[in-house]
């Protein structure tokens, strides 16, 4: 069964940007990213991720581009039924670097109501490009 639908929220339920698109998705949503908190969404993406890693985990207008294109790239890997890795390798002047954006497809329960899907846990850059698309890159970093 598909995730129930999408509904906007206040808090860390809020969209902040639903403008990405994917024609790869376990359930043929396209990624959301929420206001979040600590675990996940923008908030969690400005702390810098659970290592507090500010510089790889930029917001800007510039790593959306890079998160769209890892979009485009289909999935690195899945884990469960809803919960997806997308990468893009890219280069930074001369450094090879691998962008990484997890999302959770799966149903949020926010104050008690379904909110449809979590959306963007996390993304990040990291050194390399090792495996396909950089996968095993990013999950060397897994932040």
């Amino acid at each position: 069964m598909a995730p129930g639908p999408i509904k906007d929220g206040s808090g860390a339920a809020h969209i902040v940007d639903d403008s990405f698109t994917t024609l790869a998705s376990p359930g043929g949503e396209d990624p959301i990213l929420r206001a979040g908190n600590a675990k996940f969404g923008l908030a969690h993406i400005k702390k810098g991720g659970k290592h507090n890693d500010k510089p790889s985990h930029p917001y800007d207008a510039a790593a959306k581009k890079l998160w769209q294109q890892a979009f485009y790239n289909s999935i690195c890997k899945s884990d469960g039924k809803y919960y997806t890795l997308y990468c893009h390798p890219y280069k930074a002047g001369s450094q090879k670097r691998t962008m990484c954006v997890f999302v959770d497809y799966a149903d949020f329960t926010f104050h008690g109501q379904n909110m449809g899907q979590k959306g963007i846990i996390t993304a990040y850059w990291t050194n390399g490009q090792k495996g396909p698309n950089g996968r095993d890159s990013c999950l060397e970093k897994n932040d």
